[in-house]
C-alpha cells in the first residue's frame, strides 16, 4: 500500500508541476492601447457672398450702371438715326424707281445694300465696345471685392467663402457677409470710371496680333 500511495503522490506532483510550468510559459496579454487624447477636429467656417447684390447695391456698382445707361442711350440714338437714314433712302428709291434705267436701279440697290451693311457694322462695333467697357469696369469691382473678402476671412477666421448662387441652402443667416463686403467696398471704391473704347478698336487690336507675331518669327533662309 505504501508503494502505491507513493507512486500516486509522485504522479500527482508531476501533473501539478507540469500545469504550473505551462502557465508560467504562457505569454501575458498585451495591454490595451490608450486612446489618443487631443482636441477634436474643427469644421471649417464657411461664409457666402452675393456678388450680384454687390454689383447692384454698392456705390461703385451704381456708378457703373449710371454710366452704362448713358452709353446705352447713345447707342440707341445712333441706331435710330441710321435706321431713319436707310428708310429715307429706300423711300426715295421707290419713288424714283419707275423712271430710272435698269442700270441706275441696280446701282441704287447696291448702294442701299452697302448702306445697310455699314449700319450693321457700326452697331456691332458699338455693342462690342460697350461690352468691353462694361467687363473692364465690373472686373475692377471684382478685384477690390476679392481683396475685401480675403481681409474679412482673415479677421474672422473663415476657412471658405462661396458665391451665393452656388449654394443650394444654408440655415445660418450670419454666414452671409454681403452687407459687410458692400460697406467696406463703398469706403474703398466709391466709384468706377467706365471707359468705352473707340468702335472697332477691339477688332483692330485683335487683327494686329498675328502681324506682330509674324514680325517676331524667324525669317527663312
Amino acid at each position: 500500500m505504501r508503494s502505491y500511495k507513493l507512486l500516486f503522490g509522485l504522479a500527482l506532483l508531476g501533473a501539478v508541476s507540469g500545469v504550473s510550468m505551462g502557465m508560467a510559459q504562457t505569454p501575458a496579454a498585451a495591454p490595451a492601447a490608450a486612446p489618443i487624447v487631443g482636441p477634436a477636429p474643427v469644421a471649417p467656417t464657411v461664409a457666402i457672398v452675393d456678388m450680384q447684390r454687390v454689383l447692384v447695391e454698392s456705390a461703385a456698382g451704381r456708378s457703373i450702371q449710371t454710366q452704362l445707361d448713358g452709353e446705352r442711350r447713345k447707342i440707341r440714338d445712333q441706331v435710330t438715326k441710321l435706321d431713319d437714314e436707310i428708310k429715307a433712302a429706300e423711300n426715295d428709291f421707290r419713288r424714283q424707281r419707275a423712271v430710272m434705267a435698269p442700270d441706275a436701279q441696280n446701282q441704287q440697290i447696291q448702294a442701299l445694300q452697302a448702306k445697310q451693311a455699314d449700319a450693321q457694322r457700326v452697331v456691332q462695333d458699338r455693342q462690342e465696345a460697350f461690352q468691353k467697357g462694361q467687363n473692364d469696369a465690373v472686373a475692377v469691382v471684382g478685384d477690390n471685392m476679392r481683396d475685401i473678402v480675403q481681409q474679412l476671412a482673415g479677421e474672422r477666421h473663415i476657412g471658405m467663402v462661396l458665391r451665393k448662387e452656388l449654394v443650394i441652402s444654408y440655415s445660418d443667416k450670419n454666414m452671409d457677409i454681403t452687407d459687410d463686403v458692400i460697406q467696406r467696398l463703398n469706403t474703398k471704391l466709391p466709384t468706377v470710371t467706365v471707359t468705352i473704347p473707340a468702335p472697332g478698336a477691339t477688332q483692330a487690336g485683335t487683327a494686329s496680333a498675328p502681324a506682330a507675331a509674324a514680325d517676331k518669327a524667324p525669317k527663312k533662309k
